[in-house]
């Protein structure tokens, strides 16, 4: 087999990773590390566990199927280019894309200077039924129709960034954790559908169109987030959801604080539905000067939850 440079210093690179992780004791197998220069380019089923790092180009659907993991390395970029496909990241087996404070991984669009990134440029990740115990930590994902649409009891979103997505992240008919993430400037950044019932705490959820949908007969419990300066309601309710929004800061927003639905306790809620910016909402009754056709307040506070949002430094 012949070699080029390029190759050289990627399985350079993949033998200098496999020894650090067996220093470890992991029994990770990175079968080729992605560089500018030489991406590893992947598309449809997996046929084993795989680790990826480095810079990848996905070129078509990639499927994980039951039984099988994929790994990804802190300071990966996980590249989809919008002249090949709309394609996403399907995982029925489990993912761990967990990187680092300060080497987050990247998912997103490869768009140019003539064509730049897009929200729906690639389809999403998708977490189904099947997927156990996946976790996706210190991510930033960008670009996506629906950044992660999840369908598993047991996955965890922390400590991402998503932004400039169509939709942040869809909870259907499942109980994730999604905790201390920063979603911002996406068209919503969280809905639930179906028997959706996330724990959505210690968010800041900033400068989307909406803040929180939820659907159907979803019960998420809403605590300790800020929901600030999104365009539309902070915290809409459709059809029988019920969520129970417990201390949070919710200011700032175009429309309601919470409309039509939902059992609010101790929060601090100032200046939505074009009131004035220094106006906080004392009411108790099902409707409010801030907030509409909610299912019960107690409560209601004077001054911003001391622990809501984001709790570390801002990335």
């Amino acid at each position: 087999m012949k070699y080029t440079n390029g190759t050289l210093l990627a399985v350079g690179a993949t033998f200098l990773v496999w020894l650090l992780m067996g220093c470890q004791g992991a029994t990770l197998n990175i079968s080729d590390v992605g560089t500018s220069e030489n991406p590893l380019e992947k598309s449809g089923e997996l046929s084993k566990s795989e680790v990826w790092a480095g810079k990848i180009l996905i070129t078509g659907n990639v499927v994980v199927p039951g039984g099988t993991t994929l790994t990804i390395q802190p300071n990966s970029i996980i590249g989809f280019d919008p002249a090949i496909g709309a394609h996403q990241l399907i995982v029925y087996g489990t993912l761990f894309a967990e990187g680092e404070a300060d080497r987050f991984i990247t998912f997103g669009s490869l768009g140019t200077a003539e064509n730049p990134p897009t929200a729906g440029d690639w389809l999403g990740i998708f977490l189904g039924e099947t997927s156990v115990n996946s976790r996706l930590v210190n991510c930033r994902i960008r670009h996506a129709d629906t950044g992660v649409a999840c369908r598993s009891d047991s996955t965890q979103v922390e400590n991402c960034l998503m932004t400039d997505n169509e939709l942040a992240i869809l909870c259907d008919d499942a109980a994730p954790l999604i905790s201390q993430n920063e979603i911002n400037k996406n068209g919503t950044a969280i809905k639930c559908i179906n028997d959706a019932a996330p724990e959505i705490s210690r968010n800041t959820i900033q400068a989307n169109e909406y803040g929180i949908v939820c659907d159907d007969d979803s019960r998420a419990t809403i605590n300790n987030n800020e929901l600030s300066s999104n365009y539309q309601h902070a915290i809409v309710c459709f059809a029988l959801s019920s969520p129970e929004i417990v201390s949070n800061n919710i200011f700032l927003n175009g429309g309601w604080a919470v409309y039509d639905g939902g059992r609010l306790r101790d929060n601090f809620i100032r200046g939505n539905n074009e009131r004035g910016s220094d106006v906080i909402e004392h009411g108790t009754g099902r409707d409010g000067g801030q907030y509409y056709g909610v299912d019960e307040v107690l409560d209601p506070r004077g001054s911003p939850v001391v622990d809501a949002g984001v709790q570390r430094e801002r990335f």
